[in-house]
């Protein structure tokens, strides 16, 4: 066995963790434009790509949770992978979480639109085949080594929050808002 399968096997065994009772499969991509473009160097195109991912999870958590239990490092459940394709030019991200799919795919959607000019499109679905899902996430990982992982947007070990505890009308209110639902309930102004 080499070194490369050993590496994945290790790998996949701490994402069968990571992963456990994630029930969302999504894919994050950038448009053509911004994939393909000459504009910026392969550098900058990998920051700006991290950067827009990193700002969208923001986003994510603070629509879902209060400013102060993001402040305590309250996050939804997610494992995140940077992927480059077989061209090794095609940036994306592969991701699994806990959520409820409806409402997370809704959310997630508008979020990741509203991200900025390069995005392009999002795919969310029910995880029909747990281990086929990590195994995914993870295959890029023997090409390119440790910068798939993405550790900065990935919140697997969130056992302890009681997500109970932080649903509420705010919550509510800041779902609604996010996913463009008018508030007014009717009233005239």
């Amino acid at each position: 066995m080499t070194n490369h399968y050993l590496e994945l096997q290790a790998l996949n065994k701490d994402l069968a963790i990571m992963t456990a009772g994630h029930n969302i499969f999504g894919t994050l991509t950038f448009s053509r434009g911004f994939t393909e473009s000459d504009k910026f160097s392969a550098g900058i195109k990998e920051k700006l790509a991290d950067d827009i991912h990193r700002g969208f999870w923001q986003r994510i958590d603070r629509t879902y949770y209060s400013k102060k239990a993001v402040a305590e490092g309250v996050r939804i459940g997610r494992v995140c992978f940077k992927h480059f394709g077989s061209s090794g030019t095609n940036i994306h991200y592969h991701f699994t979480a806990k959520a409820n799919c409806a409402e997370f795919a809704i959310l997630a959607k508008q979020m990741w639109l509203r991200s900025g000019a390069f995005t392009g499109k999002i795919q969310i679905e029910t995880i029909r085949d747990w281990e086929d899902a990590y195994h995914y996430l993870g295959h890029e990982y023997v090409e390119i080594g440790g910068k798939s992982f993405d550790e900065r947007t990935t919140h697997w070990d969130v056992s302890a929050v009681d997500n109970n505890k932080h649903k509420n009308i705010s919550q509510l209110r800041r779902l609604l808002k996010a996913t463009d639902v008018d508030l007014s309930m009717g009233a005239s102004v």
